[in-house]
């Protein structure tokens, strides 16, 4: 009888740890993705407030509203839709919105006619185009300081490589291909291989 409740008493506290350790991590995990979020929302409003500034367009690459970005909207906001909003997966509730591969549009587009926010997005392009693709951005908003691009895969590699690519295709954000090592406005880009 005493060993019946001294086990009961242990698989009590196991799972009180165990749901404690859950916890914890889940709250490491949300606290990383809002933060993440917090600083992208930053700097879409750096990318909105440039645009009124030089009187253009605010050109948004990247879907604001992802499965990521949905549950990010429980807690707080995402970065906004600017004047058009290009995915291949469409871009949510936005009002101008072009469903398309971006490598299949960017062409329509004049020379140093918009202020661009990209998101995310070229981590997952086919690789036979991202130089194309990084060209034209560089071409459409006519330098990198009018390119404002948000990337934070790079900074959890080990989760990526290992888990995170493979659940960021499964909810439909596409195949990451490369890390963004460096990016506008600060640098130009640079790209390193998973």
């Amino acid at each position: 009888m005493v060993l019946n409740i001294s086990l009961y008493k242990i698989f009590k506290t196991y799972n009180y740890i165990s749901i404690s350790f859950y916890i914890i991590l889940f709250s490491f995990i949300l606290y990383f993705i809002l933060n993440a979020n917090n600083k992208a929302v930053k700097l879409y409003e750096e990318a909105e407030q440039k645009a009124k500034q030089q009187n253009k367009k605010l050109m948004v690459l990247g879907n604001p509203d992802t499965a990521s970005g949905k549950m990010i909207k429980i807690f707080t906001k995402t970065y906004g839709c600017g004047d058009i909003c290009i995915d291949m997966n469409g871009c949510g509730d936005c009002k101008n919105v072009i469903s398309d591969k971006i490598e299949n549009v960017l062409h329509k587009f004049g020379s140093n006619e918009y202020i661009i926010f990209e998101s995310g997005l070229l981590e997952v392009v086919d690789e036979d185009q991202i130089d194309y693709i990084t060209k034209e951005l560089y071409r459409i908003a006519g330098s990198k300081e009018n390119i404002y691009s948000r990337h934070y895969i790079q900074d959890h590699k080990y989760y990526f490589s290992y888990l995170g690519k493979y659940l960021y295709s499964f909810l439909g954000e596409g195949y990451i291909n490369r890390y963004v090592s460096k990016c506008p406005p600060n640098d130009y880009y640079e790209f390193e291989s998973i």
